[in-house]
């Protein structure tokens, strides 16, 4: 960038810098070679399309043998020419390389922020914004891993959790009308009248489950089972050495409704409760694909004993619902009433007109609200401009994550 157009030099001209120099302290050897600083910056810009010079060719075979593949790929990320193919911030390289030590078994992660629905997308940027690389009070460096990527860059389910829930010492799970609704059925009795004062059939465009083998996967209650499953192996008296998975701690965050302007309240939450499981009812019984896929899951990745197995494929979705929000957390809309608004960065204002956290429901008026996201679908800012948080609401959202700063870092500390 600076030899063809300095003026748009940025944040990832210094991460091209960056990977030059672990290139030269892994290989002793410049990336690129030429006779002269000019032809040097030629060698570099002359061909834009061409592949970024990879430590394994500059290693001999004993070095070459041992060398992590996934540090190589990091650095070569970070040479790429054009400046789309690179780490684009410094906390996407730190994550890239960090995820390298997790691999190897020398770190884990302090805190790992899951949203299975678009409609967290708001509260899982300011947690992550709040929280990682902040020192608690016990002196230790909050490392998080927000699970973004199946939602924003489409990586495997089961990738994002053997690189991050299973190397977590924490887990904040985000439950809220869009991540509970649809784990909930409508009884066939009452079904006509939920619909008439709002309630969605399709709750954030995702069938509702049934606790049978009919269900279709849903990914949220997969996440749920298995933090649940490795967090009563903690302590458990037959754990075996050969066993994986760091979790201490899940501390659910429960998230109210959204209020609207003039609305009392307002831009604060009203609660959870309101309108946890959309207007449904848990099912009494396992939803079968699901439990299914966490318990083969669990058994690849985590090694876990049969006898646990056969505890996740038996536990009801209503079990796991009443578990989960009986554990210590904190409740996003119960805040003092002194709390006023925090300014948003300019990185936090970009979410202005995302977030949904469920529909206007009427006991008079049949009001019905679109379905928004699926569960597979990236963020978008046009789709929910009719419900998504507005600037005053996210202002008292991040103070609300603020607020809590103190009880997360005790979470983490004591994990």
């Amino acid at each position: 960038e600076m030899f063809l157009e300095p003026s748009k030099a940025s944040y990832p001209s210094d991460l091209w810098s960056l990977g030059v120099t672990l290139f030269e302290l892994v290989t002793k050897d410049l990336p690129f070679h030429s006779e002269s600083d000019l032809m040097w910056s030629v060698a570099i810009v002359g061909d834009m399309d061409s592949s970024p010079p990879s430590v394994l060719d500059r290693l001999d075979d004993e070095r070459r043998s041992r060398f992590d593949n996934k540090l190589a790929q990091v650095i070569s990320t970070a040479l790429e020419k054009r400046v789309q193919n690179r780490f684009q911030t410094a906390d996407e390289m730190h994550e890239a390389v960090y995820s390298c030590l997790v691999d190897r078994g020398e770190a884990c992660y302090s805190v790992f922020i899951s949203y299975r629905v678009a409609s967290e997308a708001p509260l899982a940027r300011l947690l992550f914004d709040e929280l990682n690389h902040s020192v608690t009070p016990g002196g230790h460096r909050v490392t998080v891993f927000l699970d973004s990527h199946r939602l924003v860059k489409g990586e495997p389910w089961e990738e994002g959790f053997a690189a991050g829930l299973l190397n977590s010492a924490c887990v904040l799970s985000l439950l809220s009308y869009g991540s509970t609704a649809p784990l909930a059925t409508l009884p066939p009795a009452n079904s006509a009248k939920a619909l008439a004062k709002g309630w969605e059939e399709r709750p954030v465009g995702r069938c509702r489950l049934e606790g049978c083998e009919a269900d279709a996967e849903d990914n949220f209650l997969k996440e749920c089972l298995i933090a649940l499953a490795l967090l009563d192996r903690r302590d458990a008296v037959d754990r075996r050495a050969e066993e994986r998975g760091f979790v201490q701690s899940v501390f659910p965050v429960l998230i109210g409704s959204q209020k609207t302007p003039g609305e009392s309240g307002y831009p604060g939450m009203g609660s959870f409760f309101d309108v946890q499981a959309g207007g449904g009812e848990y099912p009494s019984t396992p939803s079968a694909p699901n439990n299914e896929a966490a318990a083969s899951f669990l058994e690849q990745n985590a090694a876990l004993p049969e006898d646990a197995l056969t505890t996740i494929r038996s536990r009801s979705v209503a079990n796991t619902m009443r578990q989960l929000t009986s554990l210590q957390g904190c409740r996003i809309w119960d805040h003092p009433s002194t709390l006023t608004e925090v300014e948003l960065s300019r990185a936090q204002a970009e979410l202005v007109g995302l977030g949904y956290t469920g529909p206007s429901v009427d006991r008079n008026v049949a009001a019905r609200q679109p379905s928004l996201l699926s569960a597979n679908s990236t963020l978008n800012k046009s789709s929910q401009q009719s419900c998504g948080f507005d600037e005053r609401q996210l202002r008292m959202l991040k103070a609300q994550v603020q607020h809590y700063r103190a009880d997360f870092h005790e979470i983490i500390d004591r994990a």
